[in-house]
């Protein structure tokens, strides 16, 4: 709605705009399934105190009265607006390239300290109840970007009339003190029941009928008119000094988005998996859940992961010349599994496979799935000699096929754009120091490339710069050995594409980063040793969420979780089945409107498609199970009892 109104992050005076949800910034836990956690979303910021609500109106009614031509400004309740740049830089002074914005707006320092962006309780207080010139609305950063609340550059903001020293931002207690935890739960309680029943409320007077004309006045819902879109016409201004400060007041004081609809928006309906007085499962509603389902999950039941096996093929393309039959890329296309051989990987985007490890140092490029151009399969298309000055050992094409990244046992990254039927050098990547490269990812959302090598070390570059960002610092809970003494290899790194988090597999370690290098979590994988693993597209808001997928050496699959709050991983499901009993060495998670189908490739050739199961195809005892989950959940359970 935002990018429909014209609201862009690549404009202060018009950035994206987001509503407070929570009212509760005192208590020591939250619990969002109580209503009163939550601010009214059919009001604007200005008519939640009803003592400043009047004052508002009172102030409406007043200039209302003294209006006479249409030449003056028409009347208003708002002499400020709930968005604009210094709003923006108000919450995000402590990243750059905000901070440098604020000390430009300011004239080179910083605000008073005491009007800083410190605690957001008091923000929330001041924007509510207590400041008539306050009534800001957020920004998209609250519900997804944590970093904006610590002051990692170490700015002195100085120090308030209370004397504190103004540095992180204050959280509620129902935080305990961790940026993530604040920014998790706002983002659970935006998608909560309560907020997506009442969400359209609070559209109707940002983006719909509400924003203007009586209908706003009724709201308590006018800004002054300069605000809004199409009642300044700078066209016909003559003198340049009134034209000029027309449009500084546009740019400094804030802008409405422009009004996307002239009746009330619809109200989205809430699915629940219960019917029947909460007895009975709906399985109406499921489909309609899915999209929202955490990968892996079953729909409905997102505490519950349970993948099975629906049918197994046999990788032919790329596998001759090589010394066994295991299995290194696979997708779906159509429905059907397609995989190559373990030297080879797959360019979903253009239906080709590449083919490395050779001695000519570089790759050839062969047709993966029938097009109407190629109607040979395996047919070699086209090959690329001396890509490296020693063997390839590795090779990942982006998502979009346009980027490949190439990894050597010269322990040079190369990185390639992919212009069929030409590959060209971008650049060349050299900090793993001599050690051969054993994994590498590249995703374009976030612009990042990772790659690992035989050491363990894993490295994060940047895509556009085409530079090193940082290396990704490993802590093993190992009690059994002296990690120091051993050189534990990198065996696979993997980017969620949803949030940017990183999933590293070094020696039997599966590790969880988000983008900036944080380890969020790891876990030494007991039992067999793990062989692969891949991150999935699980948002960080999805606590049931399944973010890992590993394959090992016996054949089993394995299914993790993260707790965030621990920063420990935990096995969800262990698929074990009988067609993979070698060497897990490729998978790939897919889906239509989810992750919900794992491919699964091993040492012998065999290629499974694992798939979720779905809840009509449970039985009744896991059934009856699962609806007894979902009633203590929903705190249902206690109160039959009682």
């Amino acid at each position: 709605l935002n990018s429909f109104a014209g609201r862009t992050y690549n404009d202060l005076t018009q950035y994206p705009v987001f509503p407070w949800v929570i009212a509760d910034y005192e208590s020591e836990e939250i619990d969002l399934n109580d209503p009163k956690s939550y601010r009214d979303l059919s009001k604007p910021m200005g008519a939640l105190g009803p003592e400043r609500a009047q004052q508002f109106k009172e102030r409406f009614e007043a200039l209302e009265a003294s209006y006479v031509s249409e030449e003056e400004p028409p009347p208003f309740h708002y002499g400020t607006h709930y968005s604009c740049a210094a709003y923006v830089l108000y919450y995000l002074m402590r990243l750059e390239p905000f901070s440098r914005l604020a000390l430009t707006l300011q004239g080179g320092r910083f605000d008073v300290a005491d009007r800083l962006f410190h605690n957001i309780g008091n923000s929330w207080k001041s924007a509510s109840q207590e400041n008539l010139q306050d009534v800001r609305e957020l920004i998209p950063e609250f519900f997804y970007l944590p970093d904006f609340l610590t002051n990692t550059n170490g700015f002195d903001f100085g120090m308030t009339q209370k004397g504190k020293h103004v540095h992180d931002v204050t959280l509620p207690k129902w935080a305990k003190g961790d940026p993530k935890r604040f920014v998790r739960i706002n983002r659970q309680a935006l998608e909560s029941d309560y907020v997506s029943k009442n969400l359209h409320l609070w559209i109707d007077l940002i983006f719909g009928y509400k924003q203007r004309g009586e209908e706003a006045v009724k709201a308590l819902n006018t800004f002054v008119h300069v605000t809004y879109e199409g009642e300044v016409d700078l066209e016909s201004m003559i003198d340049p000094v009134q034209r000029e400060s027309t449009i500084a007041q546009i740019q400094n004081f804030g802008q409405t988005p422009s009004r996307l609809e002239r009746k009330p928006f619809q109200q989205r309906v809430v699915f629940s998996p219960l019917k029947d007085n909460d007895k009975a499962i709906d399985y109406g509603a499921l489909s309609y859940m899915a999209p929202l389902a955490p990968p892996f999950c079953i729909v409905g039941a997102n505490h519950r992961c349970y993948v099975k096996r629906y049918s197994t093929d046999v990788c032919k393309l790329g596998v001759s010349g090589q010394g066994d039959k295991a299995v290194g890329d696979l997708c779906l296309v159509k429905g059907q599994i397609i995989g190559v051989g373990r030297n080879c990987v797959l360019n979903i985007a253009s239906k080709s496979y590449y083919r490395f490890g050779g001695p000519n140092n570089g790759l050839s490029i062969h047709v993966a799935s029938l097009t109407a151009r190629n109607r040979e399969l395996n047919k070699l298309l086209t090959v690329h000699d001396g890509l490296h000055r020693a063997q390839i050992s590795v090779a990942k094409p982006s998502l979009n096929g346009q980027w490949l990244v190439t990894g050597s046992i010269d322990s040079t990254v190369r990185l390639w754009k992919y212009d069929n039927p030409t590959v060209k050098l971008c650049a060349t990547l050299c900090g793993h120091a001599g050690w051969k490269i054993t994994c590498v990812d590249i995703c374009t959302g976030f612009g990042v490339i990772v790659t690992g090598c035989a050491q363990g070390r894993v490295i994060l570059w940047d895509l556009r710069t085409l530079t090193f960002v940082r290396s990704l610092r490993h802590n093993f809970k190992d009690e059994n050995t002296n990690v120091g003494q051993q050189t534990l290899p990198a065996t696979s790194v993997s980017i969620n594409h949803k949030n940017g988090n990183i999933v590293t597999l070094v020696g039997p370690h599966i590790s969880v980063f988000d983008i900036n290098g944080n380890l969020l979590g790891t876990e030494n994988s007991l039992g067999a040793r793990p062989s692969c693993s891949i991150a999935t597209d699980c948002p960080e808001w999805q606590e049931h969420g399944i973010v890992a997928v590993t394959g090992h050496v016996n054949g089993e699959v394995r299914f993790w979780s993260l707790d965030q709050a621990s920063q420990e991983m935990s096995v969800r499901f262990l698929m074990v089945d009988r067609e993979h009993t070698t060497e897990i060495t490729a998978l790939r998670a897919t889906g239509n409107e989810r992750q919900d189908t794992l491919l699964v490739g091993d040492k012998s050739g065999k290629m499974s498609i694992c798939k979720t199961v779905q809840m009509e195809n449970l039985n009744s005892k896991e059934i009856g199970e699962i609806v007894t989950e979902l009633r203590a959940a929903k705190g249902l359970e206690s109160l039959t009892m009682a």
